[in-house]
């Protein structure tokens, strides 16, 4: 979005109009219509609810002013804005600001919301912390919005300002991409409207509206990396080449493109390595070249909602791989999952074990079908009642109340064939191909002294029977709370 006008001579006309377009084109992306066009379809496109990130800053100003414009014209993409300010106390000035922004919104007739939010650094800087918790609160009131997107003022400027900072710290193509126009975020769309808008647009905006702000004192403290690159850096190559912003803006864009085409081609080549349980076959993933194989491992990892690990975690990673056989042995940590080796596959699992005491016991009393929490493996049995054709558990015997369940001690056996006699919990985990590291985080239930059933291995057949008339019967089932392992177990 380049002129050979100086933009601070645009007319208001002019300045809200390109301002408008660039909102729309965001828009549509956000809501997959550039993804999937219609050109014949006689329904009308849906429209979007926007939960807009506003911090009161100029940038923030001049977006919910557009929105509102853009909100009230004829057949506008927009259904509802939603604008939501993050209160995090680290200012002085923040009741100021809050109030700043909830008269703003009123006055432009948006709906308006304030969050409080604790920013707690552990282990990283108050900045990042603090971005960390503003973007929690903004998901979490996008869904209570029900929103179709989230919507930040991040412009032009913005995404040079990273470009330098992620070049600085010696970050790869991933990180020198910067962030996109637009991102899914589970169900919402992350829309950053203005990325192709430079900074000295929206101020002739806000001129000519007369739109004021609240300045974040922080923002002028060159010991933050940023403000040092905005200030201090950036002008200096102003002074060296005069427009240098818009041919580094279209060196930015191709570095994203070809960061985007790269994820696309691991994408493509993680569909022919992923197996039906989420897992990674090593085999097909060493036949590819080192560069293939770092990019299929962090688009795998990504696709778990996991940030992806530094470069050194993925050499680590594909190191262990080539390197280590012992399912035992492999374990990667990412936060709070792990990478671990099953056979021949590479698996995600929950970096804590769930079941920590094996002398913890939970007595259940039963109450007829419906689901038992049990803590201790945070999950849950569901008791039901069997069909016709099904064989279970009589009501009598689960009425009596000697019920527990338990973590594996060693030695325990069960009949899962009326056929065959009864095996060890060793053996019949290992045909049933469950890993040992999961294990330990599947519940025993025991009546009295007997073993009933096994989590992942079913019940013990011979306290199982028909239904009669005069007594139902009921099949039991164990449900992790961690749908990652459901998951992963198929």
């Amino acid at each position: 979005m380049t002129s050979k006008r100086n933009p601070s001579t645009y007319s208001l006309r002019t300045v809200e109009a390109k301002l408008l377009d660039a909102l729309k084109v965001a828009i549509d992306e956000g809501l997959g219509r550039t993804k999937n066009p219609s050109l014949f379809s006689t329904n009308q496109p849906a429209r979007a609810r926007i939960l807009l990130g506003f911090s009161g800053g100029r940038d923030s100003v001049a977006l919910i002013k557009a929105l509102a414009v853009l909100k009230n014209k004829r057949n506008s993409p927009i259904e509802a804005v939603q604008a939501l300010h993050v209160h995090h106390a680290l200012s002085p000035n923040a009741n100021r600001w809050a109030r700043f922004c909830r008269k703003t919104a009123a006055d432009l007739g948006i709906d308006f919301k304030v969050i409080h939010v604790m920013v707690k650094t552990k282990g990283e800087g108050v900045e990042a912390a603090a971005r960390k918790a503003r973007y929690q609160a903004l998901y979490k009131a996008a869904d209570a919005f029900g929103a179709t997107m989230v919507m930040t003022a991040h412009h032009e400027d913005d995404r040079l300002e990273t470009f330098l900072i992620q070049w600085l710290r010696g970050a790869g193509l991933e990180g020198l991409a910067t962030f996109p126009l637009v991102r899914q975020e589970g169900n919402v769309a992350l829309v950053r409207p203005w990325l192709h808008v430079p900074r000295v647009l929206i101020e002739r905006y806000l001129e000519l509206y007369q739109l004021s702000w609240v300045e974040d004192e922080s923002n002028a403290d060159t010991t933050y990396l940023r403000n040092a690159v905005r200030h201090e850096v950036l002008p200096v190559m102003d002074k060296m080449r005069p427009g240098f912003r818009s041919a580094a803006a279209r060196s930015v864009e191709l570095v994203a493109q070809a960061s985007e085409l790269l994820r696309d081609y691991a994408k493509e080549d993680l569909k022919r390595i992923e197996g039906p349980s989420r897992s990674l076959d090593i085999a097909k993933l060493m036949r590819l070249s080192s560069a293939r194989q770092a990019l299929v491992l962090r688009a795998w990892i990504e696709s778990f909602g996991i940030l992806p690990p530094s470069r050194a975690k993925l050499t680590e990673a594909l190191r262990q791989t080539r390197e280590t056989m012992s399912d035992t042995k492999l374990t990667l940590k990412l936060t709070h999952f792990e990478i671990k080796r099953h056979g021949g596959q590479l698996v995600m699992r929950e970096s804590q074990p769930q079941i920590k005491d094996k002398t913890q016991f939970e007595s259940i009393q039963f109450k007829g079908e419906g689901c038992y929490p049990v803590k201790s493996w945070a999950g849950e049995l569901i008791v039901r009642k069997a069909t016709e054709t099904e064989v279970g558990v009589p009501l009598s015997v689960l009425l009596d109340n000697s019920w527990q369940v338990r973590p594996r001690q060693g030695g325990e056996k069960l009949k899962v064939h009326r056929q065959r006699p009864r095996k060890h919990l060793k053996a019949l985990y290992s045909e049933a191909n469950i890993a040992e590291f999961d294990r330990p985080k599947l519940p025993l239930l025991w009546h009295g002294d007997d073993l009933i059933f096994a989590a992942g291995l079913g019940m013990d057949v011979r306290y199982l029977s028909q239904a009669t008339t005069d007594e139902p019967v009921f099949v039991i089932s164990w449900k992790p709370d961690d749908t990652l392992l459901t998951l992963m177990q198929g």
